[in-house]
């Protein structure tokens, strides 16, 4: 890469480029269609704006510049002998009837784009589509094929037979460990700061590694270059604000830049427990009042987003991003007793004695993330441009119980004192450090080459203390064990080449290998990646790729689970061998002049030495009667592959917009003991539509319809009874214990999922900015969806023949999100 470097900066040669934004807000503008139509040649911009038309010979041209939802921009230049022409572009919008900026961005994708499988969603789209309460990232991408989710209590994503774990989630290129709120109802990415979602399905490029399903990298917004603006939204359990703007300096020469600062709480907690601590809470009588928590909702989330970019000269670029935020459930009591409560009540007090005491608990449980990253990124010529990058990553889940009782007593007889303190706290902490390096070479038109390295350090910490005192009469006790303890440090190091190839006007080849060393392991792990684009016409193409994957980082979560609240993560054993997995995906897209993508893909999946937690008690005694705390227990090794079929139909234009999507697929996994089994994300037939219609330019109708198999589960067949003694006395006595028999694992499934939500919205000019509200429901035909099942054994006693009589399995059914209506309020200034 040096010696790379030395030849680049020395080479000299006619080039143009530059960057191209948004007039208004200074946003980088990807797919723009740059032309110099003298000599038919051109570029298109990438995801930051930047553009190189390289080996130009000598002469004057007509500089242009398009994109759809912009005005063209057109200028005559005349390019010397050896000079390098910086142009930094700004367009100015202008509203085009049924058209927008996703025309051009997808067929400049559409003819660019050689991997598979890769979908680009702008913050528009996101809050086009319909969802619970309020707009999220991973709602909006469960509405693809290929991405299914487990019920409506969850937005983890399951990809093409993937479970969660297996995502690589970044917001900024900073990875992302357990991206929820609410127990997972929502993810824990704030909506209005995201610029763009860029998803990999599968067959992802060499520059991304270390999972094993899919890569998702959110994109937050770089601030308004120009001017201050914000908006505000309060939705039906959340208040959003945000805030961008220039740096003070934006007129100078030499430094300039912009910043963007968003922050989101819920506010549900506040106004109930305002209301309950000065409304309802001074009603009580005396007693009631001094025993009564101050709040009655423990629970509240929030998070923050912050970016600043700092341009150095037209070369040089900083960054900082950064993401904090937590769930907290905080709840504690205090208690005041004394035995003339009692005495007050009518009981007797013959002895004359007294006592009193004081009871106090706090329950406090947090997790969250909290991530930093600085990156540099080095135009070191016009066709030569570095990027460097520092994060810190920490994700935590700490859980603290905290009892203290105090007692006095006092009668005719005897006088004394005793205390109490417990303390319970569990932990598990994640914090990652990585740095990573990128060059992005531009030879020629034909070729685009990537080259990298990328070193991460994981350091894992899991534990669980316990300690309690006690005290009476001046004497005191005290235990403290830790009961559990573990610690890993693994550290990965990749190193990373690509070249895409456009070998004809037809044909591209990207070809990759990525090579990752694991600390625990004494292996290099080579992980090749091809992908092949052949146009058959203008407008279809054929894709095909390949690619082999490696996991170093695994999560102890029950393979059976029907909520996913987080993720207990660690290093893969040095004992065990790398998940791998190897995707092999064929597909076609045709793109019309009517402005609709049509999409097919099919894929097979295969996973090797997967880890599968067997179940076990959590709590145990051993054989010699001491208490036993062992989380992970022990693993199956596990195979699994996944087959599937995916259908997109996309409408990118017109009043009415939005996607039909259809996925059929099988997911299998087997391990010793276990033949193959379907897992419980399994569903076998989806179909997802979605549209936006724009009744007019201040109104907005959107609907999202899905219907699914249902998921796997494995059923109660019947019951059964036995006869047990119980030695409780001298003499034994025998009972009835009953127990369910269970049918093969996972081999029913529940009925089909269906559900529709819609939602309106309606923006109008407020003072100096815009007002929009929205009214949406959720499940508007209230259609049952089965959550899961539980059982219960329902029976009759018979006193004549001490024994219980017509006997029986009831079955019932715990529903998912009924009909539920949700509104809320964004102001924008």
């Amino acid at each position: 890469m040096l010696l790379l470097t030395m030849v680049c900066v020395g080479y000299a040669e006619q080039n143009i480029h530059g960057f191209i934004r948004d007039d208004l807000t200074g946003e980088p503008l990807p797919y723009a269609n740059i032309m110099l139509p003298e000599i038919n040649r051109g570029a298109v911009s990438n995801i930051d704006g930047y553009f190189v038309v390289s080996n130009l010979p000598v002469g004057s041209y007509s500089f242009l510049v398009s994109i759809i939802g912009y005005a063209k921009y057109s200028q005559e230049i005349e390019l010397a002998q050896d000079i390098d022409y910086r142009m930094d572009i700004r367009l100015v919008q202008e509203v085009i009837e049924g058209q927008s900026i996703e025309v051009s961005a997808e067929r400049e994708k559409f003819k660019e784009l050689v991997s598979t499988s890769t979908v680009t969603l702008d913050r528009r789209t996101i809050e086009a589509a319909p969802s619970f309460v309020e707009a999220d990232v991973f709602r909006a991408l469960q509405l693809l094929p290929g991405v299914q989710s487990l019920n409506d209590f969850s937005s983890a994503l399951y990809v093409r037979g993937s479970t969660p774990d297996q995502n690589l989630i970044m917001l900024d290129g900073i990875t992302v460990y357990n991206p929820m709120h609410l127990g997972g109802i929502f993810s824990t990415f704030n909506t209005d700061a995201i610029k763009e979602a860029e998803f990999h399905a599968g067959g992802f490029p060499a520059q991304y590694g270390g999972r094993l399903g899919s890569i998702l990298n959110i994109v937050n917004r770089e601030g308004n270059t120009e001017e201050i603006t914000g908006n505000a939204n309060i939705s039906l359990i959340s208040s959003k604000i945000l805030v961008e703007g220039p740096l003070p300096t934006r007129k100078s020469d030499v430094i300039n830049g912009s910043w963007m600062i968003a922050a989101r709480r819920t506010y549900f907690d506040m106004i109930v427990n305002k209301g309950w601590k000065y409304l309802i809470k001074p009603t009580l009588d005396e007693q009631d009042r001094e025993s009564a928590p101050d709040r009655i909702v423990p629970y509240y989330f929030y998070d923050f987003q912050g970016k600043l970019n700092v341009d150095i000269g037209n070369d040089h670029r900083l960054t900082w991003s950064s993401f904090y935020g937590d769930d907290v459930l905080d709840w504690g009591y205090t208690d005041t007793y004394s035995s003339d409560d009692w005495i007050d009540e009518g009981y007797v007090n013959p002895d004359n004695s007294y006592y009193s005491g004081k009871s106090k608990a706090d329950f406090d449980w947090r997790w969250g993330n909290f991530t930093n990253s600085l990156s540099w990124r080095w135009i070191i010529n016009p066709k030569l441009i570095a990027k460097t990058f520092i994060a810190n990553s920490r994700y935590r889940f700490a859980v603290n119980i905290d009892n203290d009782d105090e007692n006095y007593f006092q009668s005719d007889f005897d006088t004394s004192r005793s205390s109490s303190i417990f303390k319970f706290d569990l932990f598990d902490k994640i914090n990652d450090e990585s740095v990573e390096s990128m060059l992005t070479w531009l030879p020629s038109e034909s070729h685009t080459v990537l080259g990298g390295f990328q070193y991460k350090q994981v350091c894992f910490d899991l534990g669980m203390l316990l300690s309690a005192q006690d005290s009476r009469d001046g004497i005191t006790e005290t235990f403290q064990d830790t009961i559990m303890w573990m610690q890993s440090r693994p550290s990965e190091v990749a190193y990373y080449i690509q070249d895409k190839w456009e070998m004809s006007p037809l044909l591209s080849l990207q070809s990759g290998l990525r090579i990752a060393r694991y600390s625990l392991h004494d292996l290099n792990y080579f992980e090749p990646r091809l992908g092949v684009k052949y146009f058959l016409s203008e407008q279809l193409s054929v894709k095909a790729s390949a690619g082999r994957y490696h996991q170093f980082l695994t999560v102890a979560n029950p393979p059976d689970e029907n909520l996913r609240f987080l993720d207990i993560w660690f290093g893969v054993p040095g004992d065990r061998k790398a998940p791998r997995s190897d995707h092999y995906i064929l597909g076609a897209e045709y793109l019309t002049d009517a402005d609709v993508l049509l999409r097919a893909e099919t894929y097979h999946k295969t996973f090797d030495y997967l880890l599968t937690l067997k179940p076990s008690d959590l709590i145990a005694i051993d054989e010699d009667g001491n208490l036993r705390i062992d989380p992970f227990n022990e693993f199956w090794d596990t195979d699994a592959y996944a087959d599937g079929l995916e259908i997109l139909v996309k409408k990118l234009s017109g009043k009415v917009r939005g996607w039909v999507g259809y996925t059929y697929a099988v997911t299998q996994r087997k391990y010793a003991g276990q033949d193959w089994y379907y897992p419980k994300y399994d569903r076998t037939h989806t179909v997802n539509v979605v549209a936006d219609w724009a009744l007019n330019s201040a109104l907005h109708f959107s609907s999202a319809i899905t219907y699914s198999s249902g998921n796997p589960y494995t059923a109660v067949k019947g019951r059964y009874e036995t006869w047990q003694s119980f030695n409780w006395t001298v003499d034994d006595i025998w009972g009835v214990n009953q127990g369910f028999l269970y049918g093969d694992r996972h081999a029913e499934r529940y009925p089909g999922y269906f559900r529709w939500d819609i939602s309106l919205k309606k923006r109008k000019p407020f003072h100096a900015g815009t007002l929009e509200w929205y009214f949406q429901i959720l499940n508007v035909t209230n259609h049952l969806n089965i959550f899961s099942y539980i059982y219960k054994i329902n029976s009759e006693y018979d006193f004549i023949s001490n024994t219980s009589v017509n006997q029986e399995v009831q079955r019932l059914g715990i529903p998912m999100f009924p009909f539920f209506p949700s509104f809320g309020v964004k102001i924008e200034f």
